[in-house]
């Protein structure tokens, strides 16, 4: 009995699952680069609820990535738009934090440690937090602009932990899944990931 609700409910979890990824399948190829564009820009907006970059670069990679080359435009694409995006968020918390945060508050413990880690370890800190998932990334932007970082370092240390972040998701979902590189692991729970995801796909 218990075996037949599991049975159940896999199906039902697996049904929602597929439908989903039609629908995102549908709209990537019927929308193309120009949705790839404005995903970029809302993750560089900071509005990863709308679209989650784990997501889109993925699912681009999978449903409109045929070869090595597409999956490098996709990556460059995205690190451009999302660096764009991010950029305007850096300058408007600059002109905020300037006009919001008084001197009293800049000599406080806080300001002292994100002066410390964004303006003068601001490479590392980047860097790092770009390569953070769900976390880091979407903060980098608003504490670099508080800080004193300069823009031309925010711009180049970002553009270096984006571009890798979105390298690793991209060359992971081609080689990993679409070219089948996590098939021959053969580690159990991998094999039961993979086989979900070949259920939702097929």
């Amino acid at each position: 009995m218990l075996k037949g609700v599991v049975n159940r409910g896999e199906g039902f979890i697996i049904n929602i699952l597929s439908q989903g990824v039609t629908l995102t399948e549908n709209f990537i190829l019927a929308y193309g680069i120009t949705a790839l564009i404005l995903a970029s820009l809302a993750r560089g907006f900071m509005l990863f609820w709308i679209a989650p970059d784990e997501v889109v670069t993925i699912s681009y990679v999978l449903f409109y990535c045929d070869t090595l080359t597409h999956v490098l435009g996709i990556v460059i694409i995205s690190t451009v738009f999302i660096l764009l995006a991010n950029t305007v968020v850096f300058l408007l918390f600059r002109w905020l934090g300037e006009r919001l945060i008084s001197e009293e508050k800049k000599s406080g413990k806080i300001w002292r440690f994100l002066n410390w880690a964004f303006d003068r370890n601001g490479k590392f800190s980047i860097v790092l937090f770009r390569l953070t998932p769900m976390i880091g990334g979407d903060w980098v932007a608003i504490f670099s602009g508080i800080t004193d970082m300069k823009l031309k370092s925010f711009m180049f240390y970002s553009f270096i932990g984006i571009l890798l972040h979105e390298a690793m998701l991209g060359l992971g979902a081609y080689y990993g899944i679409k070219m089948g590189g996590l098939f021959e692991l053969n580690v159990p729970v991998l094999q039961s990931l993979i086989d979900i995801i070949e259920a939702v796909l097929g």
